[in-house]
């Protein structure tokens, strides 16, 4: 009877410790707000793969997981929810039922399954909840806790009841009854792939996913995807363990309208190209791919960059990006715009803001190209002349090979060093300082290479490889149109942050680079009246101080801007001269003014009640044509013109 009782004690304190850590949401409607997308287009960034995986994870096991030391289902909507996920169980035409949006499937041929795909729109999909109604943001911040570690959030507990199942046999039992049914052949299987995953996700969870790497808490809407990057490519895919490194300045999740008109991306503005930022990302994101031998040695050609990263898929999600405007402030939901004050802030952000958040409107480069083994015209790190030839190549006055992006105009997006900027400089100074071995992508005794330089040896020959195996040539342009308009790939390292164009802003909490800030009023305050610790989690906004209401509740993170990586420093408004002043204080009046017309902030609805707004966004150029990117999205499209909407990589069409 003892034993039992402790027993019973232990499995009800295990229950408590793994009880899911949500917040509650009641939602009566969901709005979506105007951005220029069709429900194609929406469609089509939701549900495209791209290739990643949870460890192998298959698509119709998340659907019949259980809570840990419960029976009640892990992905309920409740929970989803709860967990930060957006669900559109009802909405037409998409795949996601009991699946949060961004969470598809692709076919691992390897596997001879579907697997559990993490696409874009997992945390590039953002939810703005005001008196019951939710209003979609597509391509804003995600506010999840998808990459946080803690008891209680979505990826710990999926680990906890896998891990359970390998001792509960009722549970077991339920699952497989549920996978398999009473066929004994598919439950013999379905145990032996269910093994195989569980000793992937620990073992992955010892190595780059150990929570020491993680010193301080991501929490929700934040990773450090810069570390993540390293710590899965240089030191779990290229089996180095010394390449393990903390990954301790996490980020928000930045937008992604208008990022096709940037010279450069990434908090740090280290990369330049779209695919190849792409294709970095799903390693990080844990997209299977054979590198190397037990050896440590780059697999030889034909087994090298065998992956199931769909560029294709990334291709239809990058077009249909472009099509995506920032969103419209909805007045008869978060209330009328003062427009005697927007106009005043409209004068006041030319005056205050303008000078780095533009945009610089410029004309597109001419990217000079590297022609044979020996040229570097662009010192890099490291250079693939024959991928730099493959794309659309001109040649100047010189006679020297270039590329001409095809963008009409583009955005030259200022780098600001930290030193002037002020912000907590923990993700910055992370992508210089920490070095990595590059095995064998360098010859034997070479210096270890920062973040950037290293996946640019890796890229260069990754992505050729992964064109070739998806039939991605030169003709007709192909690889300059996947390259990105015609962009080769580049890498610049600075100790700075790139200063961004505003619009939409308003629909993107919490603010800074690390999420620091929780709304625009606070981020327009002196730094002693930002809030040193406030609650993440929650989604009910604030339209008076355009961000989420702070207050602590049950499921939310703990804010601390005290921990090294967290500081709210910089980006002040001040009369004190000091490190990160980029104007004078200001008034509650103009605070409330430039809030007004952030609001607004190159919305055309407003441009003529404002008198002209240089925001304006109806006066941008428009994306250039992509019939590469039309043809990669073709068979993933979900009208039924164009059924079969989905086509594994074996090429067996799937209706």
């Amino acid at each position: 009877m003892a034993i039992a009782a402790s027993a019973l004690a232990g499995c009800s304190i295990a229950h408590q410790f793994l009880k899911p850590n949500i917040t509650s949401e009641t939602i009566s409607e969901v709005r979506y707000l105007d951005q220029g997308w069709s429900d194609e287009d929406r469609a089509l960034f939701y549900n495209t793969p791209q290739g990643t995986e949870l460890q192998g994870l298959h698509y119709e096991w998340l659907a019949a997981l259980e809570l840990p030391f419960s029976n009640e289902k892990l992905a309920t909507e409740k929970n989803l929810r709860g967990w930060g996920f957006i669900v559109d169980s009802d909405e037409a035409g998409s795949e996601s039922g009991a699946y949060p949006v961004g969470m598809s499937k692709h076919w691992n041929p390897q596997a001879n399954a579907y697997r559990l795909d993490l696409g874009c729109a997992l945390c590039h999909t953002g939810e703005l909840h005001y008196k019951g109604t939710a209003l979609r943001v597509d391509g804003g911040q995600a506010i999840h806790g998808m990459s946080t570690g803690a008891p209680g959030e979505f990826t710990y507990s999926v680990g906890a009841s896998t891990l359970e199942m390998k001792y509960n046999l009722a549970k077991w039992n339920r699952f497989a009854d549920a996978i398999a049914g009473d066929d004994r052949e598919k439950r013999k299987q379905l145990k032996r792939d269910f093994a195989a995953f569980r000793e992937r996700f620990f073992e992955f969870a010892d190595g780059p996913g150990n929570d020491e790497h993680f010193p301080v808490t991501e929490g929700r809407g934040r990773t450090d995807a810069v570390g993540r990057i390293g710590n899965v490519v240089f030191g779990y895919n290229l089996g180095i363990e010394e390449n393990y490194k903390n990954a301790d300045a996490p980020v928000s999740y930045p937008f992604l309208w208008d990022i096709w008109r940037f010279d450069w991306v990434q908090y740090t503005g280290f990369t330049n190209q779209a695919m190849a930022r792409n294709v970095g990302e799903s390693l990080g994101v844990m997209a299977p791919v054979k590198l190397v031998d037990k050896a440590g040695a780059l697999l030889p050609p034909g087994e090298f960059g065998q992956s199931t990263i769909d560029i294709q898929g990334m291709q239809c999600i990058e077009t249909t990006l472009r099509k995506l405007k920032p969103p419209k402030w909805p007045e008869d939901v978060l209330g009328e715009i003062d427009l005697d004050k927007a106009r005043a802030g409209k004068h006041l952000f030319a005056d205050q803001c303008a000078h780095c958040h533009g945009p610089h409107i410029s004309k597109p480069y001419r990217w000079s190209l590297a022609d044979s083994p020996q040229a570097n015209p662009a010192a890099q790190n490291d250079v693939n002349w024959q991928w730099d030839m493959s794309g659309q190549v001109s040649y100047d006055e010189e006679n020297r090979p270039v590329r001409e992006d095809w963008r009409s105009t583009i955005w030259s997006v200022p780098w600001i060093d930290i030193k002037v900027i002020g912000t907590d400089p923990k993700a910055a100074e992370n992508y210089n300082a920490k070095q990595y071995l590059a095995g064998p992508l360098l010859p034997p005794g070479a210096p270890k290479v920062n973040a950037g330089d290293g996946l640019q040896l890796l890229i260069n020959q990754l992505l050729p490889v992964l064109y070739k195996n998806n039939d991605i040539s030169s003709d007709n342009n192909g690889i300059a149109d996947y390259d990105g308009l015609n962009v080769p790939f580049r890498i610049a390292n600075h100790t700075a942050y790139k200063a961004r164009p505003l619009h939409g802003v308003w629909a993107t909490p919490p603010f800074l680079h690390n999420g620091s800030v929780p709304t625009i009023y606070d981020l327009l305050s002196p730094r002693e009246s930002r809030p040193a610790r406030f609650g993440v989690g929650n989604r009910e906004y604030n339209p008076q101080k355009l961000g989420y209401v702070t207050d602590l509740r049950r499921g939310n993170f703990e804010f601390d801007t005290t921990v090294e990586g967290n500081h709210n420093s910089g980006h002040l408004f001040t009369d004190v001269d000091e490190k990160g002043r980029i104007g004078d204080r200001l008034s509650e009046q103009q605070r409330m003014a430039l809030i007004e017309y952030i609001k607004v902030l190159g919305n055309p609805d407003f441009s003529a009640a404002l008198g002209g707004d240089p925001q304006n966004w109806d006066q941008y150029s428009p994306p250039p044509a992509s019939p590469g990117g039309e043809m990669a999205c073709a068979p993933y499209r979900h009208s039924s013109e164009n059924a079969p909407h989905l086509v594994r990589n074996d090429g067996e069409a799937v209706l």
